[in-house]
């Protein structure tokens, strides 16, 4: 990046101050020496540059990453027998990435971290007198069973059982939240009306 795209970052990440305005009350002004404005039009693309090298970092222990605004996945796939050696390239892998993080003012949030062995029944079977932790700096990841990713529950023998409860429990909820509303309502003002519900993982829309 050079001349006149170098000269608008530069003046776009220079140069800033900041103050807190509460109860009428502001601070003084404080160089920020780090960081974007919150809300800005280019953060999200500079969160992409500044995080980029995680995806080498991944490449490099021959595994394969997937980056989310708040939070990195890496996963990898082998068969049974070689768990072992997958387990060993995750563990240093996350070791790099928290030394990365550290250089950037960063911190990877062990408590945080989830660890998951994804497989059929027969195959999960093999490894369960097997230690398949993962190490995460100094603390180690005990497997889960069920974990979150974008909104969908996915179960170890990757079967849909627990995201069809999800959905059931919240449509159940929400029916329930309509009954309760229609019996606190004239019924006049509710005919032929249409309330249309939305959640993260299904759309209900009824007729009352």
């Amino acid at each position: 990046m050079t001349d006149t795209a170098l000269s608008w970052f530069s003046s776009y990440l220079a140069d800033h101050t900041q103050q807190f305005t509460y109860a009428g009350s502001c601070t003084p002004s404080f160089t920020v020496d780090c960081s974007v404005p919150q809300g800005s039009v280019l953060g999200p693309l500079e969160f992409v540059v500044y995080t980029e090298d995680i995806v080498q970092l991944a490449e490099d222990h021959n595994t394969s990453s997937h980056l989310c605004a708040d939070g990195t996945q890496l996963y990898a796939s082998c068969r049974p027998k070689d768990f072992n050696n997958v387990r060993t390239r995750l563990s240093n892998c996350i070791t790099d990435v928290a030394q990365w993080c550290a250089s950037r003012r960063l911190q990877l949030d062990a408590d945080k971290t989830e660890a998951i062995w994804l497989g059929s029944r027969a195959n999960l079977r093999k490894l369960a007198n097997h230690d398949c932790s993962v190490c995460v700096v100094s603390s180690s990841i005990q497997l889960a069973t069920i974990v979150r990713d974008l909104g969908a529950y996915l179960v170890a023998e990757l079967t849909m059982n627990q995201q069809v409860l999800k959905i059931a429990a919240a449509s159940f909820f929400h029916l329930r939240r309509l009954r309760q509303i229609r019996a606190a309502s004239a019924q006049r003002s509710l005919s032929g009306s249409y309330l249309h519900l939305s959640h993260p993982d299904s759309t209900i829309a009824t007729r009352c």
